[in-house]
């Protein structure tokens, strides 16, 4: 049995919770924001709709969909903040 690719994700009221990426780093490597979405979708799925879900890792907005996890510098047990995305009124 190989290694099991995770990320641990800390969702809107503080939970952690360890999410299961993929099982070989070939489709690590490969593994795209969306992807990560679906499957945090699918643990918590009745905190919001997918598309008003934010990533963020380190310092990045995970925002583009199909950008590769790998591009972010997301590795195993990489820790990722979960946020709603809020419509914006204008800063003055």
């Amino acid at each position: 049995m190989g290694k099991i690719y995770q990320v641990v994700v800390i969702g809107f009221k503080g939970e952690k919770l360890t999410i299961d990426l993929c099982n070989t780093e070939e489709q690590m490597k490969s593994m795209t924001v969306l992807q990560l979405k679906e499957k945090i979708f699918v643990k918590f799925p009745n905190n919001a709709e997918l598309e008003n879900i934010r990533l963020i890792f380190t310092d990045k907005c995970l925002d583009d969909d199909s950008t590769l996890l790998s591009t972010y510098g997301v590795q195993h047990m990489s820790v990722i903040q979960m946020v709603i995305k809020v419509p914006g009124g204008l800063l003055v």
